[in-house]
């Protein structure tokens, strides 16, 4: 059974962590839209998934966080992990950019 947003959303705050969501109009999806979802942990790690609906994406970055939880602690810090938490940062760069251009 898979989980709701909610539900993961509930999981990822009792980690201390935030779930972030975005559309973005994206010509090149069939759906003419792109969700992009991040996980990032307070003061550490973040995590990004996307998909052409909502939910795809909160369970794309859900699946990538439970397999860094998962990890042996020693395998934290490879070059894919930083990737990702590179991906997370550019992503959450675009979201607060977008954010603002509809604010200002």
């Amino acid at each position: 059974m898979e989980l709701r947003e909610d539900e993961i959303e509930a999981l990822v705050k009792f980690d201390r962590a935030s779930l972030t969501i975005v559309k973005y109009d994206d010509l090149t999806s069939s759906a003419g839209q792109l969700y992009v979802a991040v996980i990032k942990r307070e003061g550490g790690r973040g995590f990004a998934g996307s998909a052409e609906s909502r939910i795809k994406a909160v369970h794309e970055v859900w699946e990538t966080y439970q397999r860094f939880m998962d990890a042996p602690v020693h395998s934290r810090h490879n070059g894919y992990w930083l990737y990702e938490n590179a991906l997370a940062d550019v992503e959450l760069q675009r979201i607060k950019n977008k954010q603002e251009k509809q604010h200002g």
